[in-house]
């Protein structure tokens, strides 16, 4: 299947090409609460609301009273003013990925002489907030491959408010929306097929 390529997009208007019964999961009341919430944050406040005020909007709708934020210590100190304005309404845990101060060299991990020996640690991160007692999770700044670790691990709903992106200010839409990194991006993709 490739959606991403589909010109006539008829499952906006209901009709999908692929008839297929409604996954097991929407049978959930969770998953349904979940989705309801969701889809009235969406109808309620599309394109009104930025990503942080819909996560509040969310956790409220979801009757959350403790949020656990998971963030990069490379984001602290916008994790400080995040956290300040979650806790304003809601009680707070918040993790960096440096958590539990693991060592790279304990999980024969590569080391860089740049960023030092501690590793980063999402499977901490998130028995933490599961821990802690949180409602719901998220996600900040982590970076590729550790935020997987994390989506993996963790047993809490998750949303994610930002992902990290250290060449394009945290913007990764910005090689699909500029022409300039998008021709050097493919070009890239282009010349690692040619080996």
């Amino acid at each position: 299947m490739r959606c991403d390529a589909c010109a006539e997009q008829t499952c906006l208007k209901g009709k999908p090409c692929v008839e297929k019964p409604l996954p097991e999961a929407y049978a959930d009341p969770g998953i349904r609460r979940t989705m309801r919430a969701a889809s009235e944050v969406e109808a309620e406040f599309y394109g009104v609301k930025n990503r942080l005020e819909e996560i509040l909007e969310f956790a409220r709708r979801m009757g959350c009273r403790k949020l656990g934020l998971a963030f990069c210590i490379g984001l602290a100190e916008e994790a400080r003013i995040v956290g300040d304005i979650l806790s304003r309404e809601f009680e707070l845990e918040a993790v960096c990925c440096k958590v539990g101060g693991v060592l790279k060299k304990d999980l024969d991990m590569a080391e860089s002489p740049g960023l030092g020996s501690a590793s980063c640690n999402p499977a901490g991160q998130a028995g933490q907030l599961e821990r802690a007692g949180c409602d719901l999770a998220i996600v900040m700044g982590l970076c590729v491959g550790h935020d997987t670790v994390f989506y993996r691990t963790c047993r809490l709903p998750i949303t994610t408010l930002a992902v990290k992106d250290r060449v394009l200010g945290h913007n990764p839409l910005a090689a699909v929306t500029c022409p300039y990194v998008r021709k050097r991006v493919i070009k890239d993709v282009e010349a690692r097929q040619e080996h």
